[in-house]
């Protein structure tokens, strides 16, 4: 798994977050999805793995799991008709599940024997969400004041204010035992690894009273969609995400798993999950090309640094085209309201070999053309014809001819 990247945050250095490599003990996860790069040279990770804690959830649900196995011995005897019907219900559920949330849900197997998953879940922000880190406890409350951009100036070791267009997933670890639904509700965690410990117990906490309310039903699908709509709100999340200050692990609710992490390297791996699903989301949606007017997905586009972005094809045969015919000045974005130059590693992707060699060649012809002290050699220019040259001749600069001094010998040093 790729940690996610270092970001500086105020006047303090951020650790990288780095995913835990804990080992399985007893429930067999299965796999995540994986997306290529562009070039298609590597591999990259699920950006959700170092979200997840698998190992964490699944340590805390093996003492439900043994303790639902004595329970279910028990109710062998009891009511067999019973458990059949709730394995049935659940085996229905999870279907539905399946069909709803695809690829969102992973299915797990339990040495036990029951049916053992999770959701990942993912908060709709379409404009984006505003996230301020309280890193010390300086107001004592806890919580970021109305005027938090003026004291970001003051007070850059104290808060720090980004806008995310993509939060981390929660994560809902489902364990179902035989008694589900009929009498009792499923075993659960809430995996929220970037969020306060409290925060996420108020999460747990509405999950039951949901289940209270609807005694006897499938409950999952009402969980996870009070999550997915309803929990920031129920949080006091509504206008901005605060969080901190940095407190000691949140230890009284099994259901809960919460930020371990420092604050500090908590926000630079959000910071860094938002840039990555950005990117990834660019590569996956289809966008128009304004100069052949044809969609394509984002990884057949070039983006240019002024933010312009037109498919590969049509780039690279603007720029061959204006290298061929050494119209270098033209070598600029093609929206017709910018003229951003495009740059160089650009341009080494989009030419070939001898075309990029031309086009460093040009450069610099170019570049010493533009040089009001310096001119062409004429001993070059006579020695490519073929005849011989006067020992006399030498370079035209400032305005004086070489006479056999100076710029003899620095005519002499440039061939």
């Amino acid at each position: 798994m790729a940690a996610a990247a270092s970001t500086s945050l105020g006047t303090s250095s951020p650790r990288t977050l780095e995913p835990s490599r804990e080992p399985s003990t007893g429930f067999t996860a299965g796999a995540r999805p994986v997306w290529r790069d562009p070039d298609g040279e590597e591999d990259v990770v699920d950006l959700d793995s170092p979200w997840a804690a698998v190992a964490e959830a699944e340590s805390r649900l093996e003492e439900a799991a043994s303790a639902a196995e004595a329970r279910r011995r028990a109710e062998d005897e009891a009511g067999e008709d019973e458990i059949q019907d709730n394995l049935k219900r659940q085996e229905d559920e999870l279907l539905a599940l399946e069909a709803i949330y695809g690829d969102d849900l992973v299915e797990f197997q339990s040495k036990t024997g029951l049916r053992y998953f999770q959701i990942y879940i993912r908060y709709d922000l379409s404009d984006g969400a505003e996230v301020c880190a309280k890193f010390s406890s300086a107001n004592g409350d806890g919580e970021c004041p109305d005027d938090c951009a003026e004291q970001h100036e003051d007070k850059q070791d104290d808060f720090y204010s980004c806008n995310l267009e993509h939060l981390p997933p929660l994560i809902l670890t489902c364990l179902l035992p035989q008694s589900y639904p009929s009498k009792d509700p499923p075993y659960f965690t809430v995996t929220a690894k970037w969020m306060d410990g409290p925060n996420v117990s108020k999460i747990c906490e509405m999950l039951d009273t949901i289940w209270a309310e609807l005694p006897g039903q499938e409950v999952v699908y009402q969980w996870v969609e009070w999550i997915r709509g309803s929990s920031l709100p129920h949080l006091g999340f509504d206008n901005k995400i605060t969080l901190g200050p940095d407190i000691s692990t949140h230890k009284g609710d099994k259901c809960a798993i919460s930020r371990s992490l420092s604050l500090e390297s908590v926000i630079s791996a959000m910071l860094s999950y938002s840039s990555n699903k950005c990117y990834q989301r660019f590569l996956e949606d289809l966008h128009m090309c304004m100069i052949c007017l044809n969609q394509s997905k984002g990884s057949n586009f070039i983006k240019l640094p002024c933010e312009h972005m037109f498919c590969f094809k049509c780039m690279e045969t603007l720029c061959r085209m204006h290298v061929k015919e050494g119209t270098l000045f033209q070598l600029v974005c093609p929206d017709t309201k910018c003229s951003a130059s495009i740059p160089p590693y650009l341009l080494k992707r989009l030419l070939g070999e001898e075309e990029f060699e031309r086009w460093d060649k040009l450069t610099l012809e170019k570049a010493l053309n533009s040089m009001s002290d310096v001119v062409h050699c004429p001993r070059e220019a006579v020695s490519n014809s073929g005849r011989e040259v006067p020992a006399t001749s030498g370079i035209w600069q400032d305005g004086r001819k070489g006479d056999g001094g100076g710029n003899a010998e620095l005519t002499n040093a440039l061939q």
